[in-house]
């Protein structure tokens, strides 16, 4: 059951209503400096680089600008998925409720290929931390979902269930992570869960529109708009459109001038951004997406616990490693890997792939291998940041 804030219990995001907002718009305020070092040599770099060099200052403004790519794709993906909820919620039926789910999942899909870019919150916290807060409110997961609705054992429980707790923005955005970060109210997996329910098969009967109370004596006393289908109608579609709200303002900051993220980047060094994604793509290659594949052994924990296809995040995070290793003129595969084991490294990458070819026979824990041979190459020391000249 949803509540509202116990006296003296501090709120995750606290005085936050539009936290992708609060993080981007401060122009005034670019983050963190970087730390002046004393060594020419980067990690992870094929040759020492002290001075500047124009093609490395281009390939890695062109991994940053992928993120753009990356998030425009996302957007118009989450928007196909909103446009094709509003007609599921005006004719509820089973064809309409497909085209929403495959639309869910493509959304989902599309915003997994940021992963390379997302892992600097966890790699880089100092300069990058900002991308946790938005990814929690984009993909926050695992979810209680007992928060949000009503189980086979609790049928009373969560936010669409509880008439105390409005349904608009801005009690939305405090009940996101209020006691615990499972307390999930926004993003995907909080639509995927409404969209799929506890056994991924939620009837067409839970988004009809209601008009009267019916049989259930708990609605008796209800009026029409406090109706639980009429809440989780409300619900869901508050859900998606804050989802699309939240995309927009990321994708529109992404590069902007004034924006935290992209002034942080931009203020670094070339030979400074080359190890703080050597060392992103080491993390998620290395301990991210093997602990996806761990979490696959318990469906409960799963990504896309309820929708399926959990393997997905990780066929998008490798997607999205493969378009950022080709970013740039030369591209950043020729930076990021010592020459001397780019051809191994490439043969290793193949493999993969082919490993990947058919996702029904894929073996976690040998995924998981290669997937951390893949990562070896790549810095393991923590990178020390030259100023920009």
């Amino acid at each position: 059951m949803a509540h509202h804030q116990p006296e003296g219990l501090t709120m995750r995001h606290t005085n936050s209503l539009l936290l992708v907002s609060a993080l981007l718009i401060q122009g005034c305020d670019p983050g963190p400096q970087a730390p002046t070092s004393g060594p020419d040599e980067t990690p992870g770099a094929t040759q020492s680089i002290t001075t500047p060099d124009p093609a490395l200052a281009d390939s890695t403004l062109a991994a940053w600008q992928q993120g753009s790519v990356w998030l425009s794709e996302a957007r118009t993906a989450c928007a196909d998925m909103h446009e094709r909820l509003d007609t599921f919620l005006a004719q509820p039926d089973e064809d309409t409720l497909a085209a929403t789910r495959e639309a869910w999942h493509h959304c989902h899909t599309r915003w997994h290929h940021l992963e390379p870019l997302l892992t600097l919150g966890e790699s880089s916290p100092g300069l990058f931390g900002d991308l946790r807060e938005i990814a929690f409110q984009v993909d926050a997961h695992p979810i209680q979902p007992g928060y949000l609705d009503g189980l086979e054992n609790y049928p009373y429980s969560g936010i669409v269930n509880d008439i105390t707790v409005s349904i608009n923005a801005q009690t939305l955005r405090e009940q996101h992570g209020l006691t615990d970060e499972a307390d999930v109210a926004l993003g995907l997996h909080a639509l995927e869960f409404l969209l799929w329910d506890e056994q991924g098969d939620r009837p067409i009967s839970d988004f009809e529109a209601r008009t009267s109370a019916g049989d259930d004596p708990m609605n008796a006393e209800r009026t029409v708009d406090q109706l639980p289908n009429n809440r989780r109608r409300a619900l869901v579609r508050l859900i998606s459109q804050l989802l699309q709200d939240d995309l927009t303002m990321l994708a529109q900051h992404w590069q902007s001038s004034n924006g935290r993220l992209p002034a942080t980047y931009r203020q670094l060094s070339p030979a400074s951004r080359l190890p703080l994604l050597s060392d992103a793509l080491r993390v998620l290659l290395q301990e991210r997406l093997p602990g996806e594949l761990a979490r696959l052994e318990t469906p409960e924990q799963a990504h896309n616990a309820f929708a399926g296809q959990s393997l997905s995040v990780v066929l998008s995070a490798i997607s999205g490693i493969d378009q950022l290793m080709n970013a740039g003129d030369p591209p950043m595969a020729q930076w990021l890997i010592p020459e001397a084991e780019g051809t191994d490294w490439q043969t290793q990458w193949q493999a993969l792939n082919q490993t990947l070819s058919d996702t029904d026979r894929v073996d976690s824990q040998d995924l998981s291998e290669q997937l951390r041979a893949l990562g070896q190459p790549l810095s393991t020391a923590t990178p020390e940041l030259m100023p920009a000249p």
